[in-house]
């Protein structure tokens, strides 16, 4: 079980109708109040109002500064549109100071903020409202018996949100100590990712295995500790090290797309999507950690770096990286596409390689560039407080347009991006951060969007800046593993999002399926979750769980359809016509889009090199509109066909049922 994150509210921030102008700043809030509650878990309660002004009154939020034992050093603690909030990171035995500021934004995109409202502040006593004891202990190598210093303790409540605790890392001599009201807990010892260097690259690794009191490796076994009142309860920990895995090769060759092997082409080993979301569920500065960052011209920065080298004359390279273990492979080189492993274009659906041994035959076929007329889209990826959050961005090509792959890029440590080499066209937007945010498409003024069909589509025919990208950030803030399964059509989907989220709309948790369409979230607290799950091209799917206070794995499953229309007002196209699948080659799936102009009766068949019909996709009405399929790589008896070329044919039948279209176009199956 992982770590905790820390957690702003997200709010959705609307733009204002056109042409209102407003030259004062919002008035700030008034009546300003605070008030410890009297139930467990101890929390504040805070309520304003809104000054009395002439309407109309732009949309915007509150920010909510706290300060901690004085009245001076402020942050923003949280964003609402509500005219109230609990603050539940608080801790009995200090003193807390509020102020509220209400923000307004414009119609430019920019926003005003509001000067402050009157302070107000609460002293929690030594109990807070309730009775409290002690928890203290060392943590030490199980063998050797020396301390393991900076290692994180936590504390979880059955039933109940963490009571968040400030200090809870064990010092230089492997000691820490914490109040704690009264009652029953699981208690967590954490240690530090430590690093090391692995042959050419520094990389931090887990050194000792995360114990659960007492003894235990999973909540399920841990042992339950009872605060009592006044009372200082010892709980040590003795940490067990991890057997260092074996270093193993790792080998392929870069070519471009004619087979010419390419000198010089940069290879990058890095950790799975997954893995970068389980590390910071675990408490862990994923963006941050040394040897673990590479900066790329024209891609941006890479976290999660586990070896990276050149490829020599012959495009070949030879990695040295961790046994037992899962990565996925990246290649880029100047005048070509990047490209993850196994030809895909992204890294949320990158194939991942386990390493239980040396493996070859990692390769890559990178395309060039197309002719000029290419452009860019460009913009930072921030939270409502204004955090940038270092992120990858996948621009999606809406099917409209043909055979036009997804490209993708990655911010800057400051979270500026721009995903250059792009065709005119409309595209969508996502930002999937490093650690401790979720998902989010693009959408003007807004925060976590989490379905694509909710996305702003952005019409390239120039360079397009300012695509700024609102993230949210991930409450982690329970011991309940989630799994589970998602498909389409029986088979399974890479790269769907899953986004966990409270009542309130508060991110719990955020996974992302593999290559056998698995998922895993950590850390789920205890009582009802919303699951939303969401792909390109698909439609997504919600469903509301309840998470037990004594369950500590879960399971859930998704069955996808695939959207039958392009998301959108989009204009009826003038003309039939039939799209170059995508992606192409493919394995094991690819899409194929037309459009029709008109109502009419569809036929949408697969013929082999022979002329044999193998398969049909497609055999109905249809409205007028672009719509898409899906052909999984399997003839009519389901059978799963070789490698080869295969053919798509398209006829349409017209209102009157004569003959209105047909086509026909060439793909590649390629395993």
């Amino acid at each position: 079980m992982k770590r905790l994150g820390y957690c702003f509210l997200a709010v959705l921030l609307s733009l204002a109708p056109a042409g209102v102008a407003f030259a004062q700043l919002p008035p700030p809030p008034v009546n300003l109040t605070a008030q410890a509650t009297a139930q467990f878990p101890v929390g504040i309660d805070l309520d304003w109002q809104l000054a009395k002004i002439l309407p109309p009154v732009m949309p915007g939020a509150f920010k909510v500064y706290r300060s901690v034992d004085d009245s001076v050093s402020f942050k923003v603690l949280n964003v609402t549109e509500k005219t109230g909030y609990n603050d539940r990171q608080v801790v009995p035995g200090h003193t807390y100071f509020y102020y509220v500021t209400w923000v307004w934004m414009m119609p430019d995109s920019t926003s005003r903020e509001s000067g402050k409202s009157n302070l107000a502040w609460v002293q929690l006593g030594p109990s807070g409202g309730e009775r409290t004891g002690r928890i203290a202990g060392t943590v030490t190598d199980s063998v050797s018996g020396k301390p393991i210093p900076n290692s994180r303790v936590m504390f979880f409540r059955p039933a109940a949100p963490i009571l968040w605790i400030p200090q809870t890392w064990a010092d230089s001599l492997g000691r820490y100590s914490a109040v704690l009201d009264t009652g029953r807990y699981l208690v967590l010892c954490n240690p530090p990712f430590l690093v090391g260097r692995l042959v050419m690259t520094p990389v931090a690794f887990p050194v000792y295995k995360p114990k659960w009191y007492k003894d235990a490796y999973d909540p399920v076994h841990a042992t339950p500790v009872k605060v009592s009142d006044g009372g200082t309860d010892t709980i040590n920990f003795a940490l067990a090290r991890f057997v260092f895995p074996t270093l193993v090769h790792l080998a392929g060759t870069v070519r471009d797309s004619a087979g010419n092997p390419l000198k010089g082409a940069l290879v990058a080993i890095t950790r799975t999507v997954q893995e970068m979301h389980e590390m910071s569920s675990a408490g862990e500065t994923v963006t941050d950690l040394p040897g673990e960052t590479l900066v790329v011209d024209n891609l941006g920065c890479i976290q999660g770096v586990a070896w990276k080298g050149l490829t020599d004359s012959t495009g070949a390279y030879d990695a040295m990286v961790l046994s037992q273990r899962s990565y996925i492979a990246l290649a880029a080189k100047g005048g070509y596409f990047p490209q993850y492993y196994d030809h895909k274009n992204t890294p949320s659906e990158a194939t991942i390689i386990a390493l239980n041994g040396d493996v070859s035959g990692i390769d890559f076929n990178l395309n060039p560039y197309h002719p000029p007329h290419m452009y860019s889209i460009s913009g930072v990826v921030a939270d409502s407080a204004g955090i940038r959050v270092p992120s990858r961005i996948i621009v999606f090509p809406l099917r409209l347009y043909g055979n036009r792959p997804a490209r993708f890029g990655f911010t800057d440590s400051l979270g500026e991006y721009s995903v250059d080499h792009l065709l005119a066209g409309k595209y969508i937007v996502l930002a999937v951060p490093f650690g401790k945010y979720a998902s989010a498409f693009y959408k003007a003024g807004a925060f976590g969007v989490i379905r694509w069909k909710n996305a702003d589509t952005v019409t390239v025919a120039a360079n397009v800046p300012g695509i700024n990208i609102g993230v949210v950030q991930i409450h982690s803030s329970g011991v309940a593993t989630l799994t589970g399964r998602i498909t389409s059509g029986g088979q399974p989907l890479e790269g769907v999002n899953v986004v966990a989220q409270d009542a309130g709309g508060a991110a719990l948790g955020y996974g992302v399926t593999d290559g056998a369409g698995s998922y895993v979230m950590d850390a789920l607290p205890a009582g009802p979750v919303t699951l939303t799950v969401d792909i390109m091209g698909y439609n997504g799917a919600e469903q509301m769980i309840n998470v037990g206070a004594s369950q500590f794995a879960l399971s859930q499953d998704f069955s996808l359809g695939i959207t039958t229309s392009v998301s959108g007002a989009q204009a009826v196209p003038q003309a039939y016509a039939l799209g170059q699948n995508y992606p192409n080659p493919f394995n094991p799936s690819t899409r194929i889009s037309f459009s029709l102009p008109q109502t009419g009766a569809v036929t949408l068949n697969v013929f082999n090199l022979l002329g044999q019909q193998i398969a049909t996709l497609v055999n109905g009405p249809m409205t007028a509109g672009t719509h898409e399929t899906l052909w999984d790589g399997r003839d009519a008896a389901g059978r799963v066909l070789a490698s080869g070329v295969y053919f798509y044919r398209i006829e349409v039948k017209g209102p009157d049922g004569g003959a209105a279209y047909s086509a026909m176009r060439k793909m590649v199956l390629l395993k």
